[in-house]
């Protein structure tokens, strides 16, 4: 063999797995969990979510709770099922006789608050009723 092809076969390797690395980045292992809770205190972000889902008036079509009634749908559902990336897009665009808060700029700006919120809910680790904020 000539020492141009051994030489070629030797380098393809190791640009296949760096191009892998820049295509395919390697995730942390030690991601941050979504939500703190410890009893009904909650981490800021979450808690922000909590304030969110209350003066947004959220809880008047699915319920102080997040659970629904018989028109709208029960949240701790829905979030089971729900990425960030489509609870985000249903917030924006709306759906069904959900409408759109695009022009909501504390409901946008706080978009990812409010999922921790209610993604820990539906997890049943966050509990009903009013949360504290851990310090």
């Amino acid at each position: 063999m000539n020492k141009m092809f051994r030489n070629k076969h030797k380098i393809m390797p190791v640009a296949v797995m760096i191009g892998a690395f820049v295509l395919f980045p390697i995730q942390p292992v030690f991601a941050q969990p979504l939500y703190k809770v410890e009893g009904n205190r909650v981490d800021k972000a979450t808690f922000n979510g909590w304030n969110i889902y209350r003066t947004e008036a959220c809880g008047s079509c699915h319920g102080a709770t997040g659970e629904g009634n018989v028109s709208n749908p029960n949240l701790l559902h829905s979030m089971k099922n729900l990425t960030k990336e489509q609870f985000h897009r249903v917030l924006i665009d709306g759906r069904g006789i959900m409408y759109s808060f695009s022009g909501n700029k504390m409901v946008v700006d706080g978009s990812d608050d409010l999922y921790a919120y209610l993604k820990g809910r539906s997890d049943g680790a966050i509990p009903a009723g009013d949360l504290i904020e851990m310090k």
